[in-house]
């Protein structure tokens, strides 16, 4: 199988040379070079009793590894389908104009906290009004950069409980969504169209956002005020009856970066040939695309995620630190409260078996299962503690 980490080894040291890199994508380029080699140091798994003993290379545990990004993506979807209410929900993706991506690429950071807030606010508004639902729902929203040919592409994927919890008179009950498409859709996108100029424009006012060297503020502003007047890409999805499904898809983009190594077809001389989703207008012959080798990489990096932000937040009753509230819902829909303390969650091992790999994490001879033993590494970050991480037998 063709994979990046290839096409990084054998281009990336020259790319490098030709093009200004952030530190975020000179570390993501690197993680991805030198995830399970030698240079990211070793581990050992081996069998306590010592019928089996075999070494390995660590992980880079980079989210945009499309090789060691399995077990992150189960880890985090076991978590939220213990906290999805039972209830239908809908699948909302509010699409920012094209025009505002030279501020994007500038204010990675200030943009999409801007982009959170202005959808959140849109339909926690809207959907608090007795018009709508008068009711609090629960939110689930990811962050997607990018598409299926890796330009860029901002959106915002938001799955949302057809339903919310409401308190009458001191009771409380759940609501019902009133209507069969949740919301309208005209009215949801004037309500974000108008919160994100908002948001981006008091960002200017407090000097907060960095204006792309091929333009200055004033123009900025007057784009914003242009942007006003037209109609934003914003799409309210059928409804699911539970949002695992939709949980299931973010969680295929949040780990792993923009491009599996599965819709690699093959490197050639001159580029990148890989499997891109046709649209429904253009035949099926022209789904794939070509892309220089440089220019592929430079789609690649420029969708890695500054360090530390957040690209899935919750709100409402999936906001954090609305345990109480959530489990009043979760009464309501006749599902057992959340636990004081959360559960355990599943080694390795258990999440190789459950997808097929079965005997990865024991030994082939007495069933026991296997432990791991990290080597110190210098210069790279430790391993993730593990009650796993022995000393191996001699």
């Amino acid at each position: 199988m063709l994979t990046i980490q290839q096409l990084l080894q054998e281009h990336f040291a020259s790319f490098r040379r030709r093009h200004r890199l952030s530190r975020d994508m000179t570390w993501a380029a690197v993680c991805l070079r030198d995830c399970r080699t030698a240079a990211m140091g070793s581990h050992r798994i081996y069998c306590p009793h010592g019928h089996q003993s075999r070494l390995g290379y660590n992980s880079c545990r980079h989210r945009c590894c499309p090789q060691c990004s399995k077990v992150p993506r189960e880890l985090w979807l076991d978590g939220w389908r213990s906290r999805l209410l039972n209830c239908p929900h809908f699948h909302v993706v509010f699409t920012t104009p094209h025009e505002l991506l030279p501020l994007w690429r500038y204010n990675r950071r200030q943009f999409a906290d801007a982009l959170f807030a202005a959808a959140s606010g849109a339909l926690m508004t809207l959907l608090g009004d007795e018009k709508y639902l008068g009711a609090r729902p629960g939110l689930l929203a990811a962050l997607h950069t990018w598409s299926q040919s890796l330009a860029a592409h901002v959106h915002l994927h938001v799955l949302v409980t057809a339903g919310g919890y409401a308190q009458n008179g001191g009771k409380s009950h759940w609501r019902q969504a009133k209507k069969s498409c949740l919301l309208p859709r005209k009215v949801l996108m004037i309500v974000f169209r108008g919160r994100l100029r908002a948001e981006l424009l008091a960002a200017f006012q407090r000097g907060e956002l960095t204006v792309p060297p091929d333009t200055s503020e004033a123009r900025l502003r007057g784009l914003l005020n242009r942007l006003g007047r037209t109609t934003w890409n914003v799409k309210i999805l059928e409804r699911y009856e539970h949002g695992v499904g939709v949980a299931t898809y973010l969680a295929r983009y949040l780990k792993g970066g923009p491009i599996s190594n599965r819709r690699l077809l093959k490197f050639e001389r001159e580029g990148v040939c890989f499997r891109c989703r046709a649209r429904r207008e253009v035949e099926a012959a022209t789904s794939t695309t070509r892309l220089m080798t440089a220019d592929f990489l430079w789609r690649l990096l420029q969708h890695v995620p500054p360090r530390g932000l957040r690209v899935v937040r919750g709100y409402g009753l999936y906001a954090g630190g609305q345990r109480a509230l959530l489990n009043a819902a979760r009464q309501l829909l006749g599902q057992v409260a959340l636990p004081a303390e959360p559960p355990e969650p599943p080694t390795w091992q258990m999440i190789c078996e459950r997808e097929g790999g079965r005997g990865w994490g024991r030994c082939q001879t007495c069933g026991a299962t296997l432990l791991v033993f990290h080597f110190p590494s210098s210069g790279r970050p430790p391993p993730v503690a593990s009650s796993t991480n022995k000393q191996p037998p001699c």
